[in-house]
């Protein structure tokens, strides 16, 4: 069998859970599921959402930021 040019994936347990029930459905294998989903993916709105979490999250730990020790 020839050897495939996959990268590791981490998945949230409860996504794994729907992938896993789709290809028990299917008769596949769980990476063909995710081959497919890959595959159909918008990755313009991806990177757009991914390209602003990092503002978000500085933003919402600016205002709750609080120092856990004194600086001499």
């Amino acid at each position: 069998m020839a050897q495939t040019q996959r990268k590791p994936v981490y998945i949230q347990p409860e996504h794994h859970e729907i992938l896993r029930r789709i290809a028990y459905e299917q008769r596949c294998n769980i990476s063909d599921v995710l081959d497919v989903v890959l595959e159909q993916a918008n990755w313009e709105e991806i990177t757009q959402k991914a390209s602003n979490k990092p503002a978000q999250r500085a933003a919402e730990r600016g205002g709750n930021y609080k120092a856990s020790r004194k600086l001499s």
